[in-house]
């Protein structure tokens, strides 16, 4: 016998001997031609977005205070009068500055990404 062939065992019973054609169900579904099925393809709904206030990616629209964007970290804070103002959610880092950072690192306080690299 080749190394590549499986043996054959006779004596094991077939599970498919006793299903008749009149039940409604094929003797073998194996050897039975394979219907072509439409692609499912799930989509998602769509979701209103707006840009974040520092780095311009698109987030939920009208944001809960305290989300936090996942492409600069930036928490969102209504309470922040203007651009130059603390933000008291973001450790009084201002909106300009966080712009100036997500420019330079990438992140709106590189503390943050100093902090997240000492934990991994």
């Amino acid at each position: 016998m080749d190394e590549n062939e499986l043996p054959y065992f006779p004596f094991l019973p077939d599970p498919w001997a006793d299903a008749a054609e009149d039940d409604g169900f094929p003797a073998r579904p194996d050897l039975e031609p394979v219907q072509e099925q439409e692609a499912c393809v799930w989509e998602q709904p769509d979701i209103l977005t707006e840009p974040c206030p520092c780095c311009g990616a698109d987030i939920p629209e009208n944001p809960f205070p305290g989300y936090i964007c996942p492409m600069c970290w930036w928490k969102i804070d209504p309470f922040a009068a203007d651009e130059d103002a603390p933000s008291d959610q973001n450790h009084g880092l201002s909106l300009a500055e966080a712009r100036l950072n997500f420019r330079v690192f990438g992140i709106c306080d590189p503390w943050l990404k100093r902090d997240a690299d000492e934990t991994e």
